[in-house]
């Protein structure tokens, strides 16, 4: 039997998680409510709205962790279907000194589409720890790059840009660890489909869209016509079921899970439409503005649905109806990305390589200039394009050299490293010579990102094979369940032991990770303490009895807790 201390533990009662029924812990209650717990008891569970609600709890000797074992254990119900970014459960967790503890539900995110609605669990830890690059292999010799990645019922999915052979453009690939990738098969036999070029889960289906990533060859010619638009649904092994054409653009460039649909958005020759699948059929849902220009992204967040052009920010508000939330702020010129960190919208930006953040007021700030210094080219041509929180911190991609960077605070971010380069490269009148960091896939407790050349032909692959290769890196230690846990009543436990994180779920382990040799995760923070909220985002649904623990539970323990055993 393990020696375990319960220190602190908050029920829902007449005041929900304010009252620590063990200690003296107690917390300030904001916009929390009550509802039926996971017994069926009316007053059972507090309910998180997603928005604004959260258990903010001081800090105190018995929340201080350090590197000692711990554990904690909360039910869990997320909402369903989904109408925001999901969100963390709870966090102690200081992210410019990057060092805490957090549980967390996030939805696979792959690169320009939003959040997908399986509900995956990480539980994560930090004191600044930043493990090495690992190659993850390149899954298809003549693809220069991996648009998009996205984690699927336990498994990591790739999809490519191009090939040198039409035949073998636009698969999608399985990773089977190591540098394995096994093709999962074509979207289609149309040769004027190159690109896979949005994926995303939804209602346990995986659905990817065609195009073709290189915006050249977007405009027919005389060498090449890209095909219309098509969506595919993932019929398992190599099958992808065609759902038909949508809209009459040439690249499906980003999609999005809301309020039980599937969105879709279209590039600027599909007039910058939006459509929402309703029983296999595409209904048009309006264009954003004058319709001249592309979707390139659509996130749900607070119960609302966001999408942006290049050069503007929008909102949903039904039917066939975007209004307009920004125009260009900071003189920026296009928008390539969007992520929710610590509740808020972040945008990446061209030209000037700007990050931008919007406010709960509806103004925008500022939060950094990524990329080459202001001065070293003749015109500025930054590109921040894919943007990824992960384990408490924020994290960029940006072109033209493919760099990857860290958010530390607004005006501060870490250069971590360069992820591909060609000799060639002259600043901006050699494109081919660009390099992009597209697409960022949190997987198995790591940071899995993707690099490769900025047009993505097959013709630009390089001599030394480093374009389109997935890496992964490790920041801080997460255990993760990359599989969807549904909108049901589900106990969640994590258990720090010695040098190993566990997760449980409903009472059995299904996840483990082991901290590196020579490093001792020491999480003294002195901030406190939330529920509900985190460096992510705001949850969104209904947390019961959370309970905190000095020492390891042992596996009987978890599920005692669970209630799978007597002794609850």
């Amino acid at each position: 039997m393990s020696k375990t201390q319960l220190a602190a533990r908050w029920l829902v009662k007449n005041n929900p998680f304010e009252k620590d029924n063990v200690g003296n812990c107690h917390g300030d209650n904001f916009n929390v409510g009550c509802g039926a717990g996971p017994d069926g008891s009316p007053d059972g569970a507090a309910v998180f709205n997603g928005k604004n609600s959260y258990v903010e709890i001081p800090d105190a000797p018995s929340l201080r962790l350090g590197s000692d074992d711990f554990s904690v254990a909360v039910w869990v119900r997320a909402e369903k279907p989904i109408s925001s970014v999901l969100g963390d459960i709870f966090s102690k967790f200081d992210p410019e000194q990057r060092c805490g503890v957090n549980l967390q539900l996030r939805g696979s995110s792959p690169a320009y589409s939003g959040m997908s609605d399986a509900r995956h669990v990480h539980f994560g830890i930090d004191d600044s720890y930043v493990g090495e690059l690992v190659d993850c292999g390149k899954p298809w010799p003549s693809n220069s790059l991996v648009p998009v990645l996205i984690g699927y019922n336990g498994d990591l999915y790739a999809g490519i840009s191009d090939a040198d052979r039409p035949k073998d453009a636009a698969h999608v690939f399985r990773w089977g660890g190591g540098k394995q990738w096994m093709d999962c098969g074509r979207l289609g036999d149309n040769p004027g489909h190159l690109s896979v070029q949005s994926m995303l889960v939804h209602d346990g289906k995986l659905y990817a869209g065609t195009g073709v990533f290189d915006w050249v060859r977007n405009h027919a010619d005389n060498n090449f016509t890209p095909a219309l638009t098509h969506v595919y649904r993932y019929e398992g092994n190599t099958t992808w079921k065609d759902l038909g054409q949508v809209g009459d653009g040439v690249r499906v460039l980003c999609m999005a899970s809301f309020q039980g649909h599937l969105y879709v958005g279209l590039d600027r020759i599909g007039s910058g439409h939006v459509f929402r699948l309703e029983n296999d059929r595409w209904v048009d849902c309006g264009k954003l503005g004058e319709g001249k220009d592309n979707v390139e992204n659509i996130v749900p967040l607070n119960g609302v649905l966001y999408a942006n052009s290049h050069k503007r920010m929008y909102l949903f508000e039904g039917i066939n109806k975007w209004v307009e939330i920004g125009n260009q702020p900071f003189d920026i010129q296009q928008i390539h990305a969007t992520q929710v960190y610590g509740g808020k919208m972040y945008y990446g930006t061209w030209s000037q390589g700007y990050t931008l953040r919007h406010e709960n007021d509806g103004t925008w700030s500022n939060v950094g200039r990524l990329g080459l210094p202001e001065g070293q080219t003749q015109k500025p041509i930054n590109e921040v394009i894919s943007l990824a929180a992960y384990n408490g911190k924020l994290y960029a991609g940006v072109l033209p050299k493919a760099q990857l960077y860290r958010y530390e605070s607004d005006g501060h971010w870490t250069l971590m490293g360069r992820l591909v380069s060609r000799p060639e490269w002259n600043g901006e009148e050699n494109t081919p010579a660009w390099g992009r960091v597209t697409c960022f896939c949190v997987f198995q407790g790591r940071l899995f990102v993707t690099a490769g050349a900025s047009q993505a032909r097959a013709c630009d692959v390089d001599v030394e094979g480093t374009h389109g290769r997935v890496m992964a890196m490790q920041a801080g230690l997460n255990a993760s369940y990359d599989r969807d846990i549904g909108g049901e009543w589900t106990h969640l436990a994590g258990v720090r032991q010695g040098k190993t994180l566990k997760l449980y779920l409903n009472g059995v382990q299904v996840a483990a990770a082991e901290m590196p040799a020579g490093h001792t995760f020491d999480l003294s923070t002195s901030k406190p303490m939330y529920i509900g909220f985190g460096p992510h985002n705001y949850f969104t649904g209904a947390l019961s009895d959370f309970r905190l623990y000095k020492g390891a539970l042992a596996k009987d323990e978890v599920a005692a807790c669970a209630g799978l055993v007597k002794g609850n």
